[in-house]
């Protein structure tokens, strides 16, 4: 439930506070190139990605919305 204002920015700067952050990416509509409302993070490892799922699970709010981590 990403809103469609956050930008790649914006989220890596909340994500690299748990660990580096190696790719991020948010998918975007091939005909209107509108964000898709999800986005996918790789971090340098496993620990640091279950870390940060656990600690933003909740947490984080943009735009009037609750990111869900998984």
């Amino acid at each position: 439930n990403l809103d469609e204002k956050v930008s790649v920015r914006v989220l890596y700067e909340i994500l690299i506070q748990v660990g580096h952050v190696v790719d991020l990416h948010i998918p975007r509509d091939k005909e209107t190139s509108r964000p898709k409302g999800f986005a996918f993070a790789e971090y340098e490892t496993e620990e640091i990605a279950q870390y940060a799922v656990r600690l933003f699970s909740g947490l984080v709010r943009l735009h009037n919305r609750t990111l869900k981590f998984a």
